[in-house]
């Protein structure tokens, strides 16, 4: 694309009109959000790319532990101008925490997946532990790391499973493929105000055949 005048002399809205989805309008895109639905809307942009850069390099990453999973996905969003920090200290250690000046706060759990016991400990942990479903922090995220291949069919278990074990919890957002996530709803405990949570599967097998 070419410009008549000095990219220099572009307005910031100009810049984002046609540069908005790159990672540096993410970062204007992020300081400039009006509320805290723009503001989630952003961040799961920005959490679908460093999820993807994971799976784009799980052959290098098939070793690595929750926490150094995690810190990747930290770095990226700080790197995009998002501030995200790794095992911060809310009312117990939250694996990825991001907020803002403007109150909002968006917190995220992640499991690599042995078995759904392992999955329902992240769940409970936002809900009971993390959780306050106040204003501008009613969300968060269910981070899944699998690595056996199938990720589709292991978050479909773990959707019944949930419902199943949780009567309380309602689905927001089913499963569309390709998309590897679903979205529940439930009063938080604390609060009484409705949390909501994104179970999100990251498909991380590595097993070449050639």
């Amino acid at each position: 694309m070419s410009f008549d005048v000095n990219p220099k002399d572009i307005s910031v809205a100009e810049y984002l009109k046609f540069f908005g989805n790159q990672p540096g309008g993410i970062v204007l895109r992020w300081q400039f959000a009006g509320d805290h639905g723009e503001r989630l809307s952003i961040l799961e942009e920005a959490l679908d790319r460093c999820y993807s850069r994971l799976v784009d390099t799980r052959g290098l990453n098939e070793d690595r532990s929750e926490d150094e999973l995690s810190m990747q996905v930290a770095n990226m969003l700080s790197a995009s101008g998002i501030s995200a920090r790794h095992d911060r200290h809310i009312n117990g250690h939250c694996d990825i925490v991001v907020d803002a000046e403007d109150g909002f706060m968006w917190l995220g759990e992640a499991k690599i997946h042995s078995d759904y016991s392992w999955l329902a400990d992240g769940f409970l942990q936002l809900s009971t532990r993390y959780g306050t479903a106040m204003e501008g922090r009613d969300h968060g995220e269910l981070i899944i790391y699998h690595r056996a291949g199938n990720s589709l069919n292991v978050l479909t278990t773990w959707q019944d499973r949930l419902f199943a074990n949780h009567p309380d919890t309602e689905l927001s957002f089913d499963i569309a493929q390709p998309k590897l996530f679903f979205r529940t709803v439930h009063k938080c405990p604390n609060s009484g105000c409705d949390f909501h949570v994104r179970h999100t599967i990251i498909p991380l097998m590595h097993a070449p055949e050639k």
